[in-house]
């Protein structure tokens, strides 16, 4: 991409060679025809597998939609996700959107407390949920 005309050409993120898109509807900025996803995309955040997944069905529809002659219909927030390992047994799970607002989407893990269970996630169910969706089973 980054030596093609479907990169940025000017602004934060030409240097990087991102695709340009839309951040709200990750539909290509020039091409309509083009959509982005995973860490391709030249948006502010969301180069995580968590933002694959969460904006994968987006995408999907939005190609749905050009396909049938209409506009994208659907907004993207930039929800993304990091653990961030605090020490053995313990780990924060942030989840928060283009805005920095907390998105957090499973209610027992407050993300600003410490908690082995979102240590568990990330070093027990992480892993293996990156693994298939890399490997086209999710």
């Amino acid at each position: 991409v980054k030596n093609s005309p479907l990169s940025w050409k000017e602004g934060g993120f030409a240097a990087g060679g991102w695709l340009e898109v839309d951040p709200k509807t990750l539909r290509h900025r020039r091409f309509p025809n083009v959509f982005g996803i995973g860490d391709i995309n030249g948006t502010a955040k969301g180069k995580t597998a968590a933002t694959v997944k969460k904006s994968a069905p987006l995408v999907a529809q939005h190609l749905i939609e050009v396909i049938a002659g209409r506009e994208p219909s659907l907004v993207f927030d930039g929800y993304t996700s990091c653990p961030l390992l605090l020490r053995e047994g313990s780990a924060l799970l942030i989840e928060f959107d283009y805005e920095n607002n907390l998105t957090p989407s499973l209610p027992m893990i407050d993300p600003l407390q410490d908690s082995y269970f979102a240590w568990v996630m990330k070093y027990r169910l992480l892993k293996p949920a990156y693994m298939a969706v890399a490997k086209g089973r999710v």
